[in-house]
C-alpha cells in the first residue's frame, strides 16, 4: 500500500526543525550535550518550542487508505493476476495474488478466491504439496457454486503425488458438488466432466499400475524366501550363480530394469512438504562450532587492539570455499518494495502468504513466522508501520528493541553506568582469555548494546536529526502497550529512556548493520518475482539486518571472505586460504573489483564508517610508485 508519507518527508520535517533550533538560539546547547541521554532530554524539553504538532501529525496519519485493507485494490490486483496467468507468466501472476490476499479482509471471499487462484498456480509450477495447502485456506470463504473446482484441483494434486485412493475420493466429492450446485453453465460443466473423466482414467491407470507393482514385489519376496531356502549363506550363492555378477543385488535391480522399458509414463514424485528437514547448523562449520563463539568456527578467535579494536583472527591455517561463520540475524527489516515476496519474520520466499489480520504491509511464509511475529514486534508496528518504513535504518533501531524481551530489555537500560567502547572493548579482550562460560560471545542483545555507535566523528546536524528520529520513534512506542506502566510522570520518564536506547542503536546500525542480498538461483526462481523494475538481476538486495558476531569483521575492499544469505543465516566462507593468525576481513560495501577507484571508495567509508581505508587494495597503488622512482634513479 502506498504511504501517505515518503523518504524524503522525515528528512524535511527534521532539517526544518534543525533551522529552528538554529534561529531561536538552542542549536549551540544541543551542540554541548555529551550523552544520548542528555540530548533525549534536550528534544523532550523543547518540544513544544520546536516541534509543535509535528509528532503529533505523524500519529494521527492513520487511516483506512494507508493501513487497513483495501477489497478494490485486493481485486484489481486479482484480476491482473489472472491476466498474467492467461500469459502463461506465473511469477507475476503469484506475485499479484499474493498482493490480493494481503489487500483483502481477512476471511473473506476476496481473499479465499485469490489463494484459490495462487492454488493454480502453484499446481502448474507442480508444487502440489503447496497447491493443497492453499485449497485449504481458499476452502471456507470460497463461492458454494464454484467449490467444485477447487476440489476437482486437489485430486489432480494426489493423482501427481501419487496418491489414485485420495484422488478417487476426491473426485467423487467434486462430482458430489456439481450435482448439488444449481444454475451452473451446461457447456462449461461438460467441460468440466471431460476433464474429471480423463482424470478418472489415468486414476485407474495408476491403480492397475500399483496392483502390478505390488504383484511384482510380492514375486520378489518369493523369490528371496527361495534363495534363502537354497543356500546356506551368500558365499553358496555366488559360488553357485549361473555367473560371477548374479548376486542378491542384480536379482533384486532387475524388477527396476524391466519397469525402464514399460510405455507407461509414471506420474511425478511428491514434492516434499517445505521447512521439514531439520539440519544441526553447527555442525556445518569447519572443525565444529567455537566454544567461546558459538557461531563461529573453532578455527576462529576474537582479538582485540587499540587500532582496530575488537576483530577476528584465524587460529590456524584455514582452507578456500569453507564454512567459518553461520549466524542468524538479530533483527532483520525487508525492504518495502520486497514485503509481498520475502517473509518479513525469516526473509524466506513466499510461496504460500500468511497475513497480519489489520495491516497489508507484511506477508509471512508459514503460520509459525506469522504467529511469532504477531505475538512480538509486529504489534508494535502494524498502527504505524506505513510510517516506520519510511524512517529506513531507524526502523531497524525500532524493531531491535522491540524484539527484545522486557526483561532483558529493562535490565539494560536501568543500568546506572554504561562503559564507553574502549572499556567495552578492554574488558572483552581481557575476559577472552577466561575459561568462563560467562564471557561466551552470542548474538545476543548484550553483544548489540557493545557494538560501537562512533558518536564522536558524527556532525552534529547529524546527531540533532538522529535524535529527532529516536524521539519520533519512542511516541509511536508511547502509543503500543509496549511500556507497562500507567502514571504518566513515570511513562515520560520510560520513554525518555527508550529514547535514548533507540538512538544509541540508530549510531549503531549506521555503523554495523549489514545489507543483505539474494541470489534467485538460490531460491524458488519461478515464484519469486518481486515486482521490481530491474526484475530481471540475478542478484539483488533485499534487506537490512544485524548480526552481533559478523559485526566484529573489520573492512577490507579486497576480503577474504564471501557472504550467502541462505535459509535465514548468514553463511560466511573462505574466498581464499588464510593463514593462522590472519584477520577475517568482509567488505562494507565498496569492493575493488566493482569500484576501482581508490579515492572514491575511501570517500564512501570514511563519510559512513569514519575512517580511510588502508587496505591492501587501497595501499597497493603505493608499490608501483616507489619502484618507478627507484628504476629513475638507477
Amino acid at each position: 500500500m502506498e504511504s501517505p508519507f515518503s523518504d524524503m518527508d522525515w528528512l524535511d520535517t527534521a532539517s526544518n526543525t534543525l533551522d529552528l533550533a538554529i534561529q531561536k538560539g538552542l542549536y549551540t546547547e544541543f551542540s554541548h550535550l555529551k550523552s544520548d541521554l542528555d540530548r533525549i532530554r534536550f528534544i523532550h524539553n523543547h518540544r513544544t518550542n520546536l516541534l509543535s504538532n509535528t509528532f503529533e501529525r505523524y500519529l494521527s496519519s492513520t487511516s483506512s487508505s494507508c493501513l487497513t485493507k483495501n477489497a478494490t485494490t485486493a481485486i484489481n490486483f486479482r484480476k491482473k493476476g489472472n491476466d498474467y496467468f492467461v500469459e502463461k507468466d506465473l511469477s507475476r501472476a503469484a506475485w499479484c495474488y499474493r498482493a490480493s490476499i494481503a489487500l483483502s479482509t481477512i476471511n473473506s471471499q476476496d481473499m479465499a478466491l485469490s489463494y484459490g487462484n495462487l492454488s493454480a498456480v502453484l499446481f502448474e509450477l507442480s508444487h502440489y504439496h503447496e497447491s493443497i495447502r492453499a485449497i485449504q485456506l481458499a476452502n471456507d470463504f470460497y463461492p458454494n457454486e464454484l467449490k467444485f473446482k477447487l476440489v476437482f484441483r486437489r485430486a489432480a494434486c494426489y493423482h501427481k503425488l501419487n496418491d489414485p485412493e485420495r484422488s478417487a475420493y476426491e473426485l467423487k466429492i467434486c462430482r458430489d458438488l456439481i450435482k448439488k450446485t444449481a444454475g451452473l453453465d451446461r457447456k462449461k460443466i461438460d467441460s468440466f466432466c471431460k476433464e474429471m473423466d480423463h482424470l478418472s482414467r489415468q486414476i485407474a491407470i495408476l491403480n492397475k499400475r500399483k496392483e502390478e507393482e505390488e504383484e511384482e514385489e510380492q514375486q520378489q519376496q518369493q523369490q528371496q524366501q527361495q534363495i534363502k531356502k537354497s543356500y546356506k549363506n551368500l558365499d553358496d550363492l555366488i559360488q553357485n550363480s549361473q555367473t560371477p555378477t548374479e548376486t542378491i543385488a542384480t536379482c533384486l535391480l532387475k524388477s527396476t530394469e524391466e519397469k525402464t522399458t514399460d510405455e507407461f509414463c509414471p506420474p511425478s514424485p511428491p514434492s516434499p512438504p517445505r521447512s521439514t528437514i531439520l539440519i544441526d547448523e553447527s555442525k556445518l562449520l569447519l572443525n565444529g562450532p567455537n566454544k567461546y563463539i558459538p557461531c563461529a568456527s573453532s578455527t576462529l578467535r576474537l582479538a582485540y587492539s587499540k587500532d582496530k579494536g575488537r576483530h577476528i583472527i584465524a587460529n590456524q591455517d584455514i582452507p578456500s570455499d569453507v564454512l567459518i561463520l553461520n549466524e542468524r540475524p538479530y533483527a532483520c527489516l525487508l525492504l518495502p518494495k520486497f514485503a509481498y515476496t520475502y517473509c518479513d519474520h525469516c526473509l524466506t520466499a513466499i510461496v504460500i502468504p500468511y497475513v497480519c489480520p489489520q495491516c497489508s504491509h507484511v506477508l509471512f511464509c508459514s503460520e509459525h513466522c506469522q504467529q511469532r511475529a504477531l505475538a512480538s514486534y509486529h504489534q508494535y508496528e502494524c498502527k504505524h508501520i506505513h510510517i516506520l518504513k519510511t524512517l529506513g535504518i531507524a526502523f531497524l533501531a525500532y524493531r531491535t528493541l522491540t524484539i527484545t524481551d522486557h526483561e532483558t530489555l529493562w535490565t539494560t537500560i536501568t543500568q546506572t553506568t554504561i562503559p564507553n567502547d574502549n572499556e567495552e572493548q578492554n574488558n572483552n579482550n581481557h575476559n577472552n582469555h577466561n575459561n568462563n562460560n560467562n564471557n561466551i560471545y552470542k548474538s545476543d542483545y548484550s553483544s548489540i548494546q557493545k557494538l560501537i555507535t562512533h558518536t564522536e566523528q558524527m556532525s552534529t546536524d547529524d546527531l540533532f536529526h538522529y535524535s529527532l528520529t529516536a524521539y519520533l520513534l519512542s511516541e509511536i512506542i508511547k502509543s503500543t502497550n509496549f511500556l507497562r506502566c500507567n502514571q504518566i510522570k513515570k511513562r515520560d520518564t520510560e520513554q525518555i529512556l527508550l529514547a535514548s536506547i533507540l538512538l544509541k542503536h540508530i549510531q549503531q546500525m549506521i555503523c554495523n548493520a549489514q545489507t543483505i542480498s539474494i541470489t534467485k538461483t538460490n531460491q524458488i526462481d519461478d515464484i519469486i518475482f518481486d515486482n521490481d523494475d530491474d526484475h530481471d538481476e540475478i542478484t539483488k538486495r533485499f534487506a537490512s539486518a544485524i548480526f552481533p558476531t559478523c559485526a566484529l569483521m573489520n573492512h577490507s575492499c579486497v576480503p577474504n571472505i564471501r557472504c550467502v544469505f541462505d535459509q535465514g543465516y548468514l553463511r560466511v566462507y573462505t574466498a581464499k586460504t588464510i593463514r593462522q593468525g590472519e584477520e577475517i576481513l568482509n567488505c562494507y560495501g565498496p569492493q575493488k573489483s566493482l569500484m576501482p577507484s581508490i579515492e572514491q571508495r575511501q570517500n564512501v567509508l570514511l563519510e559512513q564508517y569514519f575512517f580511510k581505508c588502508q587496505c591492501e587494495g587501497c595501499s597497493e597503488v603505493q608499490k608501483p610508485q616507489i619502484e618507478t622512482l627507484a628504476n629513475g634513479e638507477n
